[in-house]
């Protein structure tokens, strides 16, 4: 054929096969599991949203990275950036049928104009868990007790959580003379200190924000000690900071009497996170080893909902991308110990076994065992190679020998043994390796 088209996707959107989908599946079945034990609710969001509805919420850096248009009624619309804005957006839309403290999750994609690299995609999945309506350090706490079972539970573990409030950054800025103007500047480059360094921070702060040097280094050095009875001391003349850093002390000290042990805690005065929405604790969940760094940051935000209704309403929560704990679990073959499933593939040998199979898969099927029907007549041989390609852990095999006797030939694909057996000892078999 002439004039073929190359087929491909777009840069920073993927396709997932079942090898990734095995292990994405998971990740998300863990996720919605745990979210439901723990007492939250299902949500869901539109992909597109009016832009003068999500304009403002986030911030100038994440802005720049808004899927906007116009569609096709000449309205001003955009793919959702993250799924806390529209959520938002969506309780106060229906702020008289909901129950306070509303606590919800949420597993959806979202887009981003992002320079694609490894663990950066410009479609992902986010996986979010919130609760809205109270201001208690309890909830910011359950959050974190929430992530840390989380990262257990996909198998994960040498993490830990770092923490720290936007209210304790501003104390610093407001001690330290700094025109309180400038804070979203501050906090914007301070969040990039692991990612760019202390230099190129202090030249972003007094070139382009117009801090004085002295003043910049000053804060970089105290951003650098994590001595909670030191910075009590600094931040005493600012209210701001001083219930800020108690706020921290009640989620680490409620976490405590949660049964966390503190080597999963740590409170970190340089953690700052960008989005301009966070107004107190914020937190990042990070992987120790192997140089992974974040899979997941949060924060209470209690302006969020304000600018849709005009009154507070109180809210926290954190999100998880899951693309890139998929790559992790990859890079670590976790999932081989914490996902796989009894698999089955049935082979009828002739087109007069066919019926006998089909009995067979719906048997199985019955008894919760994951079972393929093999369409074709192949030389078995064939038909066994693509089991042991596929990654198959049983094959039936279905002949005339097999219907005259009422049994059917079982094989295990890990030890290659093989017996003749009736279906019911066959399922019992599988159900029990």
């Amino acid at each position: 054929m002439k004039n073929e088209m190359k087929p491909q996707t777009l840069k920073g959107f993927n396709d997932y096969f079942s090898d990734d989908m095995r292990i994405r599946n998971f990740i998300r079945d863990s996720f919605r599991d745990l979210a439901q034990e723990y007492g939250y609710e299902p949500l869901e969001t539109p992909a597109l949203e009016y832009s003068d509805l999500i304009l403002g919420q986030s911030g100038a850096e994440a802005e720049k990275l808004y899927y906007k248009f116009k569609d096709n009624g000449d309205r001003d619309v955009m793919l959702k950036y993250e799924l806390m804005i529209p959520m938002c957006r969506a309780v106060a839309q229906n702020i008289n049928n909901i129950s306070f403290p509303f606590k919800r999750f949420q597993i959806q994609n979202v887009w981003r104009a992002e320079n694609v690299q490894r663990g950066r995609l410009r479609e992902f999945k986010q996986i979010d868990i919130d609760i809205l309506g109270t201001d208690s350090p309890v909830t910011d706490a359950e959050i974190i007790q929430f992530g840390l079972a989380f990262l257990k539970k996909i198998g994960l573990k040498n993490f830990q959580v770092r923490i720290n409030s936007r209210e304790i950054i501003q104390g610093l800025v407001e001690v330290l003379n700094i025109e309180k103007e400038k804070f979203e500047a501050v906090y914007i480059s301070i969040d990039k200190l692991g990612k760019i360094g202390e230099e190129k921070v202090i030249t972003e702060l007094t070139e382009n924000a117009k801090i004085e040097k002295e003043k910049v280094e000053k804060l970089l050095s105290i951003l650098g000690s994590n001595d909670i009875e030191n910075i009590s001391e600094i931040l005493s003349s600012s209210k701001d900071g001083v219930k800020g850093l108690s706020n921290v002390q009640s989620i680490i000290s409620i976490l405590k009497k949660a049964g966390i042990e503190k080597d999963f805690v740590k409170f970190d005065l340089s953690l700052a996170r960008g989005l301009a929405s966070y107004t107190g604790a914020v937190w990042e969940f990070e992987i120790i080893d192997g140089n992974v760094g974040s899979v997941s940051g949060g924060g209470r935000y209690d302006k969020a909902v304000s600018k849709y209704i005009g009154r507070e309403i109180p809210a926290t929560g954190t999100s998880f991308g899951l693309e890139r704990l998929t790559e992790i679990m990859k890079d670590r073959d976790i999932i081989d110990d914490f996902s796989k499933r009894n698999s089955t593939l049935i082979i009828p040998l002739d087109e007069n076994s066919l019926e006998s199979a089909f009995l067979v898969a719906r048997k199985l099927r019955e008894n919760n065992i994951d079972t393929t029907l093999f369409p074709d007549f192949l030389k078995l041989k064939d038909s066994l190679r693509f089991a042991d390609r596929k990654g198959f852990t049983w094959v039936i095999i279905i002949g005339e020998d097999e219907i005259s006797k009422n049994k059917i030939q079982l094989k295990n694909m890990s030890n290659k043994e093989q017996s003749s057996i009736d279906i019911e000892s066959a399922i019992k078999e599988i159900l029990t390796k």
